[in-house]
């Protein structure tokens, strides 16, 4: 009977450990700023002299500094691959934070492909507008 509980003390130990050892799980929050990256009225994301906005797979959050000019509010978010086809979409509120209107949104990038893509925002009933992205 002791040899029994103490095997049973020592898994208990030894698993209590093997948890405690494991590397926590990340949710890698990126912040992101646009301000400086408005795209020109009728312009095309694709003809703006603008290099892509480098973001990783891991990230599950993002904080969006967004266009000098924006509203507070509610916004959409997408991200489309070169074909315009949508890859998901997440809402969120922008708020002003420091004379800078901020939007949090939860994403989920572990399904896309690493490769370039474009990241959409629009408040609801308004026009997209289009940043170029680089998943990595």
């Amino acid at each position: 009977m002791a040899l029994a509980a103490a095997a049973v003390l020592l898994i208990v130990i030894g698993g209590s450990l093997w948890v405690r050892s494991r590397p926590p799980v990340q949710t890698a929050t990126v912040t992101i700023d646009l301000r400086e990256r408005s795209v020109a009225r009728g312009e095309n994301p694709s003809q703006a002299v603008q290099p892509p906005i480098e973001i990783s797979r891991r990230t599950r959050y993002l904080v969006l500094n967004l266009p000098i000019g924006s509203n507070e509010g509610t916004y959409e978010l997408t991200f489309l691959n070169g074909n315009s086809a949508e890859l998901f979409r997440s809402t969120g509120t922008a708020k002003l934070e420091n004379h800078i209107v901020v939007l949090r949104a939860e994403v989920d990038l572990a399904s896309v492909s690493p490769g370039s893509y474009f990241l959409g925002l629009r408040q609801q009933g308004m026009e997209w507008t289009l940043f170029p992205i680089r998943v990595v």
